[in-house]
C-alpha cells in the first residue's frame, strides 16, 4: 500500500535545508549622533546606507522629508538641519527600513528597488517578490559648501575670543576657531585643520 500523501509531504519536508527566514543577520548600525548647533550630525551616515544597500541620497531625501527639515550630505556623515532627538532619527530609519528595504512576503533585507514604467517596486532577491512602493522624487540634496579647505592657510582675523581661550574669526560668515589666537582684532596666518558642520578648526601658523 503506498505511502498516503501527508506522510510523503511531511517525508519530502524533512528532507529540504533549512532556510533561515527574518533579518537575524541583518543588523543596521545604531546612529552615532552628535549636535553642532541647531544642525543633527550623523555621523556613520554613509555605513548605515551601505548596511541598507541604498542611496544615501535616497535615505537622506527620506529622513528631511518626514523630519521636515533640510538634508544635507557630508560623506561619510550626513547633517539634517534641526535638532532632532536620536530616538527620533532611529524609528525614521526603521521605517524606512521596512519601507523600502525589507520584503513584506519573506521579511529578508535581500532586496533593490527597480523603476517599472511609472512604479517602483520593491523586488527581494530571496523569494521572488514585488510590491509596488513610493517613491517621491528625490532633489539632489544640499551639499555643504565651505569657504574653507582643510590644510590651507588663510588671513584672518580675530573678531573674539572663546570661553575657552580660541581666537574667533570668520570668513564668508563660516566660523573658524583658531587655536593659539589669543588677541581681538589681531590678523593671523592660520591653517585649517577641521570642518564640521558649520564650523573649522584651525592652528596659528608663523
Amino acid at each position: 500500500m503506498s505511502d498516503s500523501y501527508d506522510a510523503m509531504l511531511e517525508r519530502a519536508r524533512t528532507r529540504l535545508p533549512t532556510v533561515q527566514l527574518g533579518t537575524e543577520r541583518f543588523n543596521v548600525p545604531e546612529p552615532d549622533v552628535m549636535t553642532d548647533g541647531k544642525n543633527t550630525v550623523i555621523r556613520n551616515f554613509q555605513p548605515i546606507a551601505e548596511v541598507l544597500r541604498r542611496e544615501p541620497a535616497h535615505l537622506i531625501g527620506y529622513l528631511a522629508r518626514e523630519l521636515g527639515c533640510p538634508g544635507v550630505l557630508d560623506l561619510p556623515r550626513g547633517v539634517l538641519k534641526s535638532r532632532i532627538p536620536k530616538e527620533t532619527l532611529q524609528k525614521r530609519i526603521g521605517e524606512y527600513t521596512e519601507k523600502y528595504v525589507i520584503c513584506s512576503e519573506c521579511k529578508r533585507p535581500d532586496t533593490h528597488l527597480k523603476r517599472d514604467g511609472r512604479l517602483t517596486l520593491l523586488i527581494c532577491e530571496a523569494c521572488g517578490a514585488q510590491r509596488p512602493v513610493t517613491v517621491r522624487r528625490v532633489v539632489e540634496p544640499e551639499r555643504p559648501k565651505t569657504p574653507v579647505v582643510v590644510g590651507e592657510v588663510y588671513r584672518l582675523t580675530i573678531e573674539d575670543v572663546g570661553k575657552r581661550g580660541d581666537g574667533v574669526a570668520k570668513k564668508e560668515g563660516f566660523v573658524i576657531f583658531v587655536t593659539g589666537a589669543t588677541q581681538r582684532g589681531s590678523t593671523i596666518n592660520a591653517k585649517i585643520t577641521k570642518v564640521l558642520g558649520n564650523n573649522a578648526y584651525a592652528v596659528v601658523q608663523p
